[in-house]
């Protein structure tokens, strides 16, 4: 560790130990700082919590957690993820009139027994893994990119947490009422080839949880239906308060293009035939 990270360390560590233990349950007796770009850390030989400095985001892990691992995942009723979920978004401090709904995500696998070498036997689906996922919306305006999700070991201990949960400015919750608005007036996409606009609603869109940036921008997001039965994709547009698409938010830096100046390659004489 350099001299400015031990620095930091001492500045940022102790709210760190405190924000895991609250927020996922995780004690740090001895714990390893590190912080890079816009996120900074602790870990243990299991448990890792990670904050950024630029959005109200947080990732808790233990390495433990999941199917086949030493602390499994729970696949039990629905109301003690739920709970959990709760429970984490009370800690983090998330407005309790910005969350929308709270839903199970459950995950399956499935077991395939070879029984000759022509023949496989499939068993039932299991479910694996119930995640509890929290999804906003902001003074009746949906955000989109917004949520949480907490996973529980079998025993009903934090496994894993991630929230992304930014800061909304005024402005933008503003833009985001007139589009809305715009909506309910008869808001007219543009058109698509061999697809029509099966429902346009208004929201805020950002960036994602790992990335070095965080853009926030309303937008009108269109989702249009093919015209062709066999395609199952829709394809969808986020627009702005004139119909033009917006700047997607960013995540990390683009890579820059290759300046380097390279030889040209020599010219290679051609071969005549006998």
């Amino acid at each position: 560790m350099t001299a400015q990270q031990r620095r930091l360390s001492r500045v940022v560590r102790t709210d760190l130990v405190d924000a895991a233990a609250s927020i996922a349950g995780f004690k740090f007796a001895r714990a390893e700082f590190g912080s890079a770009a816009n996120i900074s850390g602790i870990r243990s030989k299991n448990l890792t919590f990670s904050q950024r400095h630029d959005s109200r985001t947080l990732f808790a892990t233990d390495t433990r957690y999941g199917h086949l691992r030493a602390l499994g995942a729970w696949t039990g009723a629905d109301r003690t993820p739920i709970a959990a979920c709760r429970r984490v978004l009370r800690a983090a401090e998330i407005p309790l009139r910005e969350i929308a709904s709270l839903e199970i995500l459950a995950e399956y696998g499935q077991v395939a027994e070879r029984v000759s070498d022509e023949e496989f036997r499939l068993h039932d689906p299991l479910v694996i893994r119930k995640l509890a996922r929290a999804r906003r919306t902001v003074d009746g305006v949906v955000v989109w990119s917004s949520h949480a999700t907490v996973g529980l070991t079998a025993k009903g201990d934090i496994g894993n947490v991630e929230v992304h949960w930014p800061e909304l400015s005024v402005a933008v919750l503003k833009e985001a009422q007139v589009l809305g608005s715009l909506v309910r007036r008869g808001f007219e996409p543009p058109e698509l080839p061999g697809a029509r606009p099966e429902f346009a609603e208004a929201g805020v869109i950002h960036s994602p949880a790992i990335g070095l940036f965080m853009d926030v921008v309303a937008a009108v997001r269109v989702v249009y239906a093919s015209e062709d039965p066999n395609l199952g994709r829709k394809a969808t547009l986020y627009l702005d308060r004139h119909g033009e698409p917006v700047a997607r938010p960013r995540d990390i830096e683009p890579a820059k293009p290759d300046t380097v100046d390279r030889p040209e390659p020599e010219a290679t004489p051609a071969v005549r035939g006998a």
